[in-house]
């Protein structure tokens, strides 16, 4: 089985099966709304300091840290909206997916086998699959591993695996999986001077190779203080990562695997056959690049948010080792229909950017004619009313303060701030999912207060922020219920099976 042109066909088919099954699945990040509204406020005012949204935190020191996704955001929220942000979020991901999976075809597996594979792989990477700037590393990690395979193979050279440099730039601005990357290339490194001294192969071969290594490594270190707030992106990332260590405790993606949730088992299965297959490189000795997946395993073990990163890494790894193994050698003598180690040419990325490129514009273009055309065109998001307070929006506008600046406080559950911030900005919100922002004391303190404590937890916070004038509560939540309670204080203007609002009287 041949196929022509893999890489544009994949991404066509994947791009359209996401759109179909994601018209409302990858909207349900909070951190959507308030990155579009960031970006946003950087293109319309320039680069802040200070907290704009809450009141809880009004004016206290925070940085937008992935600004330069944020403003590609917002620039492509200002063609059609939602809209366009879902169709360039899933392209991402399609192009991704469809270039792993062109990759593995190119190697001589059967097309099946190949496409099999990679949606296992993007099984296993879905539970990340949000419209926000941690997509671009996604991107990162596949850059990243793929210039580490191909400088060990010898298939690139020094000069432009320095490339990497304005790539990882760019890759800071964005987003701080940045680190991620930087960790990566540090392992591959280590474990290339290690495999020199033990005289295994490894293209640490001269010292002058060493240098120029080192010194392409620690370029893309320093791109982390080549931003618009000097140190304070870099800084941002460590108290993130280990300045709050009770996230885990009421954020899902920070928290530890759990096998026995069904969503860890495409994850699991995933890693399953990688780990066979890099036991078919045995008894010869595996290169480091085909070992850093491993380092990615356990971090995704330690923080589900890390499967996604494990899955690509462990991906491109895959591709890689493949005609090593001794799997390989028995299929190519004895299965050729299913391996065939001397493939036809089969293009390679440039086709799937170019494609990618011209569905995105016309995707674009119709949603900027506000052309209702299926999958593609207005329209084609739809917020979960499941999870986000639609069927409140209403009242919600109809009660919305001019701007923030006339100081109106509205109480929040924690997922609704961004939704908020987007679609009323007059309101100041009391809540959003900006951790780094909040602390991961207070926030524990605050999902505790839902059941336990609330009306002491209410008083303390009125006392402390300033009185409520609006409220926008869950339905079932404890704190819905507190405004229930004090009828001559406040009136319940709107209640559906998901959300009260609330209006002080």
């Amino acid at each position: 089985m041949k196929l022509v042109w893999p890489g544009p066909a994949l991404f066509v088919l994947f791009w359209l099966t996401l759109l179909a099954a994601g018209g409302s699945r990858f909207l349900r990040d909070p951190g959507m709304f308030w990155h579009t509204v960031c970006g946003d406020k950087i293109l319309n005012e320039g680069f802040f300091d200070r907290d704009p949204f809450t009141f809880t935190r009004a004016d206290e020191h925070w940085i937008p840290h992935q600004w330069l996704g944020e403003v590609a955001m917002a620039s492509v929220h200002r063609i059609g909206k939602l809209d366009s942000l879902l169709v360039v979020a899933t392209a991402i991901i399609a192009g991704l997916f469809a270039w792993l999976a062109s990759k593995l075809i190119r190697t001589g597996l059967h097309p099946i086998f190949a496409i099999g594979l990679t949606l296992l792989a993007v099984a296993a990477a879905s539970t990340h699959f949000h419209v926000r700037p941690h997509l671009f590393t996604m991107m990162g990690m596949a850059v990243t591993m793929q210039a580490i395979l191909n400088f060990e193979s010898g298939r690139t050279t020094l000069r432009k695996l320095a490339w990497l440099i304005p790539f990882y730039w760019v890759w800071t601005n964005t987003h701080g999986g940045m680190l991620g990357g930087l960790t990566t290339l540090g392992l591959a490194y280590a474990g290339w001077l290690v495999w020199r001294a033990y005289g295994w192969p490894s293209p640490i071969r001269s010292v002058r190779t060493a240098i120029g290594v080192t010194a392409i490594g620690i370029a893309c270190g320093l791109t982390a203080f080549l931003t618009p707030y000097s140190t304070g992106i870099f800084e941002t990332w460590l108290y993130i990562n280990n300045g709050m260590p009770r996230l885990p405790e009421i954020i899902v993606e920070h928290a530890r695997l759990v096998v026995t949730d069904s969503r860890a088992w495409p994850m699991l299965a995933f890693a399953a056959v990688y780990l066979v297959v890099l036991a078919g490189t045995f008894p010869n000795r595996p290169r480091v690049g085909w070992l850093l997946p491993l380092f990615w395993l356990v971090q995704a073990c330690l923080r589900v948010r890390h499967g996604s990163l494990f899955a690509i890494v462990g991906m491109v790894a895959l591709i890689d080792l493949w005609p090593h193994t001794r799997y390989a050698v028995w299929l190519a003598r004895k299965r050729p229909d299913v391996y065939d180690p001397k493939p036809p040419s089969t293009g390679t990325a440039r086709g799937i950017i170019i494609t990618a490129c011209l569905g995105v514009g016309i995707a674009l273009g119709l949603q900027a004619a506000k052309l209702p055309v299926p999958f593609v065109g207005s329209g084609c998001a739809q917020l979960d009313p499941e999870l986000w307070p639609t069927d409140a929006l209403d009242e919600l506008k109809k009660h919305e303060p001019k701007s923030p600046g006339d100081g109106k406080k509205i109480f929040c559950e924690y997922i609704y701030g961004g939704y908020i911030l987007y679609h009323c900005p007059g309101y100041r919100v009391f809540v959003d999912d900006r951790c780094e922002l909040f602390g991961d004391s207070w926030l524990v303190d605050f999902v505790n207060a839902e059941n336990t404590g609330t009306t002491e937890a209410m008083q303390r916070w009125e006392t402390e922020y300033g009185r409520f004038d609006f409220a926008l509560t869950a339905t079932p939540s404890g704190f819905g219920d507190y405004f229930e309670q004090h009828p001559e204080t406040w009136d319940k203007v709107t209640q559906t099976d998901r959300v009260r609002f609330f209006v002080r009287r």
